[in-house]
């Protein structure tokens, strides 16, 4: 359980350097440069942000749509990306910036949220800063796959950087950079 735990939690981590990381500019029909499509060549393989025509939207898979209408309520800023093996929502909602991801047949994989050290919960937090009690937490990932949630945690001090993960009240050191 523990393994499968750790590689779900590795994809997220993958999914979300593929969509922060490795943007491109791509060209539409024309040739003319267009900032309204996207690929992304990384751990999706090619990732193509689907334009909010209906038209395009219709691309989508039905079942993903509709779970995501019924499951993300009062969205702003909503972009479908189709992924070699699925699509990707990001979006807006409740001034957290948010991923949920979806699999060919419209079913939902994950959904990552990304906001800061206040919006961590209590125990998390706790958790955190009762070892690394002189880092200061730039970014949270909030990852909820299946029935589980995840917390990747961005920090830094004056000589490292850290990434560690809490689930369970467990906690795990993922990466550790020196910055000199």
């Amino acid at each position: 359980m523990k393994k499968t735990t750790l590689s779900l939690a590795s994809f997220c981590i993958l999914a979300t350097l593929a969509i922060n990381v490795a943007k491109a500019q791509t060209t539409n029909k024309s040739g003319i440069a267009d900032s309204k499509s996207m690929e992304i060549s990384f751990a999706f393989g090619e990732v193509t942000l689907i334009n909010s025509s209906s038209e395009n939207l219709n691309a989508i898979n039905t079942k993903a749509v509709r779970d995501f209408d019924k499951n993300y309520k009062a969205v702003t800023d909503e972009k479908w990306y189709k992924v070699s093996n699925g699509y990707l929502a990001r979006f807006a909602s409740n001034g957290n910036d948010n991923m949920a991801a979806y699999d060919l047949k419209g079913h939902w994989r994950f959904t990552i949220s990304y906001y800061d050290e206040k919006k961590l919960p209590d125990e998390v937090r706790a958790t955190v800063k009762s070892i690394y009690y002189d880092y200061s937490i730039t970014r949270v990932e909030e990852i909820h796959v299946d029935d589980k949630i995840m917390y990747l945690v961005h920090m830094q001090d004056d000589n490292t950087w850290k990434n560690v993960r809490v689930c369970n009240g467990e906690m795990e050191v993922v990466e550790d950079f020196n910055k000199k």
